[in-house]
């Protein structure tokens, strides 16, 4: 009777025995109780589990347990290999027949798909390397150029041991992440090299400052150069030029109104431009609409986007309304340079607009020579036997038979031609 229960016994061990050395199957398990999902990377002596939250586990098989220390101190928590594929976990104050905290059973292996992924992460530690490589040599031989240096912000730099440090940390003590704390690594060497770069630490004419004189220095030129980049958003391209366009169509009617000044400042503080002051009443120079016309279209030479170009016809708008009174003048400039930005913008987008021609034809050799004379350089095209002479192209008509009144006052047969811009 006693070797029948020494033999019964010694069963029972042999059966734990033989479920601890079972190998656990990778793949993909869930819980039939909570219905929670995880992934599972095993192999001969560790376990690895990634929950639905991004988390990692890492049990590691010691003294015939895969066990996990909690990072309390207080114990462990251990994995219980049921089968190839189905296991459980258990806290270290509960027996090997206690209640387990869950039960998680294989439902899908590892495809092909997942075994490259796997293959291309292993690379990936391969190709960050040569990436810190690559990074570090370039900036490594300019270390000591003084435009460099200024060229790193350094608060970004020192950003990065805030963001690396709890990843390295979690990698190495928790999710036993070891590929991935390797790239922290690499990250923390380039952050360290880049604050020292920033700092003008390896320029020759800092030599006789101490580290922190550096480090003191270089936060100071950040933090006013730090709202550089916001200011560039918010202001759009050209705005200086926008600034002048308005203030030039505020002297268009020879007087100048407060709320067309208050305007022009607003706009001004908003783009952080510091212009000279605007008085109010009869401006020290009239604007020349030609002028005022050369200026617009310098501004659409540079190219700014289609919608702020849009929106420069508002504020044109705007501005020739700010008083309640649209003069002549002003009415005849914005039909112009809404004209203008219209075909800005058909050229951009594709299409047609229609335009006014304006041409001078001269009726005698005399008239010829005056024109010549008058407009320097003025385009000149043989028709029907005879010569004309082009002054250029208007998108408003009142503006086109302004033009032609100038001439016509003059003498000169002036006419102005409707024409068809294609983009």
């Amino acid at each position: 009777m006693f070797k029948i229960n020494k033999i019964f016994i010694f069963g029972i061990l042999l059966s734990f025995s033989a479920a601890d050395s079972i190998e656990l199957s990778s793949g993909y398990y869930h819980s039939p109780i909570n219905k929670d999902s995880i992934v599972v990377d095993s192999n001969n002596d560790r376990v690895e589990l990634e929950l639905s939250t991004g988390s990692k586990l890492r049990f590691d098989f010691l003294n015939g347990k895969y066990i996990m220390q909690n990072l309390s101190g207080d114990g462990y928590t251990a994995l219980r290999v049921l089968s190839d594929g189905k296991f459980q976990v258990y806290y270290d104050h509960q027996d090997a027949t206690g209640t387990s905290v869950n039960t998680y059973e294989l439902y899908k292996r590892p495809g092909v798909l997942n075994k490259i992924i796997a293959a291309l992460v292993a690379s990936a530690l391969l190709f960050s390397v040569f990436q810190f490589y690559l990074k570090l040599n370039k900036v490594w031989k300019r270390r000591k150029i003084l435009e460099v240096a200024n060229s790193i912000s350094i608060v970004a730099s020192l950003l990065g041991f805030a963001t690396l440090v709890p990843f390295l940390l979690n990698s190495i003590l928790i999710s036993a992440d070891y590929p991935s704390a390797v790239k922290y690594v690499l990250g923390l060497i380039l952050a360290t090299v880049f604050t020292l770069i920033s700092m003008g630490y390896f320029v020759d004419e800092n030599r006789d400052k101490n580290f922190f004189r550096l480090l003191l220095d270089a936060l100071g030129a950040e933090k006013s150069e730090s709202t550089d980049l916001l200011s560039a958003m918010l202001r759009p391209h050209g705005a200086t030029k926008i600034i002048d366009i308005l203030t030039q169509l505020a002297a268009i009617d020879d007087d100048i109104a407060q709320e067309e000044v208050d305007l022009i400042n607003e706009f001004a503080e908003r783009w952080r431009i510091k212009i000279p002051e605007i008085k109010i009443g009869k401006p020290e120079k009239v604007t020349n609409l030609l002028d005022l016309k050369d200026l617009v279209q310098s501004y659409l030479n540079e190219k700014p986007d289609v919608e702020v170009a849009q929106n420069l016809v508002d504020l044109i708008n705007m501005m020739a309304e700010a008083d309640d009174e649209v003069t002549e003048e002003e009415a005849m400039a914005v039909g112009e340079f809404t004209g203008m930005i219209a075909h800005y913008v058909s050229q951009e987008e594709g299409g047609s607009i229609d335009a006014f021609e304006v041409v001078i034809v001269p009726q005698n050799d005399e008239q010829t020579d005056a024109v010549r004379e008058l407009i320097p350089n003025i385009e000149s095209v043989k028709k029907r036997g005879g010569i004309i002479f082009i002054v250029g192209t208007f998108y408003s008509e009142d503006y086109a038979n302004a033009v032609c009144s100038k001439y016509i006052s003059l003498g000169l047969f002036t006419n102005s031609l409707k024409v068809k811009i294609e983009s």
